[in-house]
């Protein structure tokens, strides 16, 4: 690891001094072509920073101090990077400037698009926010915390240039609408930029340095089910031929009817390579069925599973092929429907999470459970992977470990539940379980940025498309929502 000290963005390191550190950067990656670059102020705290650091195990990382950089991202980005848990390595493109640690490669693939760029801050986020969807893996290490802040300008340039052109009108109109500021001249100078684009050999920044092939890959399958026998045996039947399998299979049966017996007798009447733990209930619901299930489970791996799933006899094995390389701790795989094709190559940071296609390690279900408030409801997968980041692990998605999802037509959890606002004269919008996760989840200005984006999404639902009464209307069912969101 090469250092490259900095004060104020100008080099003090012998052979850089007085370059403004961008150019420094340039130049030091040009002649260290295969280390990481630590570039950090004076005064930063690079021990603690570097204890904070996994693995450097291939080239695809990108790590800075904590740095909130503009909280108005809240009213153009609708994910899970910007409300950061401060006390732990945290996914997220944002930057800061005090430290950071990027692979000399990704430097050097940078150059076309960004070596141009002056301004440190804004370089380090740009490359951070084109790099992430392309499969850098982009964190925050909970020291040197700053709040360095872009401009006003400097925010709705960076919009333009990283956004769809549509964000920088919302953005606007936020600023109207909730702070009644009217930023006209960084509004107009934004549209004299062209957007920024960044194209890397991110399967060269992935290429794993070591292979570890002895580690210990047991695990156990968590399946919840309903009226899908013949579904789950094809399930069960795809995992017993694997190379390597699982330890438990725990199945949570549900069926409404309190009279009602199991479907499941097939079960019993097969000799499975694993042991079968079937649980039946008349209490229905996803989240419950699944916390129950893991409760039942003591192996080191967890394997979320659908009960109407397909899978190759090498599944196992890229499984555990993908934590050898990847050392990762949560992994989502590719689940495609029939006629469907995997375009991505890469794994990457994921947004969301799938509580069905999905493999992850105890110390995340030691301490995520399945948010019972969402039972019935939407939003219990997002949710989940928002509680895996704020417990300091990351949601990898892995394209190349792919299952055929058969969407089965009978059975599943699509029995309608009648909720306590079914009946009210005005309907919450959005749904009440929205309103929770979003305000559970993301920040206040991302629930304001997705209140305005809703507002146009819903125009004509409200059957009138008269602006003021639109308008009224919608205010009502945002409040409706509000109020059974916080009774959840």
């Amino acid at each position: 690891m090469i250092s490259l000290l900095h004060h104020k963005g100008i080099a003090m390191t012998r052979g850089y001094k007085g370059l403004p550190i961008v150019e420094a950067i340039y130049k030091c990656a040009q002649v260290n072509t295969d280390d990481y670059l630590l570039v950090h102020e004076k005064t930063a705290d690079i021990d603690t920073f570097k204890n904070a650091l996994p693995e450097l195990h291939h080239q695809a990382y990108f790590f800075s101090n904590y740095n909130h950089t503009h909280e108005d991202f809240g009213y153009v980005e609708d994910g899970p990077f910007l409300n950061i848990n401060k006390k732990v390595r945290y996914p997220t493109w944002l930057k800061g400037t005090a430290i950071v640690c990027i692979h000399a490669k990704l430097v050097t693939m940078t150059a076309f698009s960004h070596a141009s760029e002056k301004d440190y801050l804004y370089w380090l986020n740009s490359i951070g926010r084109l790099s992430r969807p392309l499969g850098v893996l982009n964190y925050q290490i909970p020291t040197a915390i700053q709040n360095e802040k872009f401009k006003e300008k400097d925010l709705y340039r960076f919009v333009k240039q990283h956004y769809k052109t549509r964000w920088v009108f919302i953005l606007l109109l936020c600023h109207l609408w909730y702070e009644k500021r009217f930023p006209i001249s960084s509004f107009i100078k934004a549209f004299f930029y062209k957007k920024k684009d960044l194209k890397i050999q991110i399967q060269e920044l992935q290429k794993i340095r070591e292979v570890d092939t002895t580690i210990n890959f047991d695990y156990d399958v968590v399946i919840p089910t309903m009226g899908r026998p013949s579904y789950l045996k094809k399930v069960l039947e795809d995992l017993n031929e694997q190379r390597v399998t699982p330890n438990k299979l725990i199945v949570v049966e549900q069926n409404a009817d309190v009279n009602a017996t199991s479907a499941l007798d097939f079960m019993k009447k097969k000799r499975w390579n694993f042991e079968i733990i079937h649980e039946f209930t008349s209490v229905t619901g996803a989240c419950r069925a699944r916390n129950r299930a893991i409760s039942l489970s003591n192996a080191s791996w967890i394997l979320l599973f659908d009960d109407d799933l397909r899978v190759q006899d090498n599944f196992s094995d890229k499984i555990l092929g993908f934590i050898n390389e990847g050392k990762e701790k949560c992994i989502t795989f590719s689940c495609l429907q029939k006629g469907e094709v995997e375009i991505g190559t890469s794994f990457k940071q994921w947004e969301s999470f799938g509580s069905g296609c999905s493999i992850v390690h105890r110390e995340i279900v030691e301490g995520c459970k399945f948010d019972m408030t969402l039972e019935h409801g939407y939003g219990e997968d997002v949710d989940y992977g928002m509680q895996i980041r704020q417990a300091g692990f990351d949601v990898i998605y892995a394209p190349q470990i792919q299952l055929l999802h058969l969407k089965a037509p009978v059975g599943g959890f699509r029995k309608p539940h009648v909720f306590p606002w079914h009946n009210d004269p005005i309907q919450p919008k959005p749904s009440p379980q929205i309103m929770y996760h979003r305000k559970k989840n993301y920040t206040h200005k991302q629930l304001l940025g997705y209140k305005m984006v809703q507002f146009f999404k819903t125009y004509g639902v409200f059957d009138t498309k008269l602006p003021w009464t639109h308008y009224k209307k919608y205010k009502q069912a945002w409040e409706q929502s509000e109020k059974w969101g916080t009774q959840l």
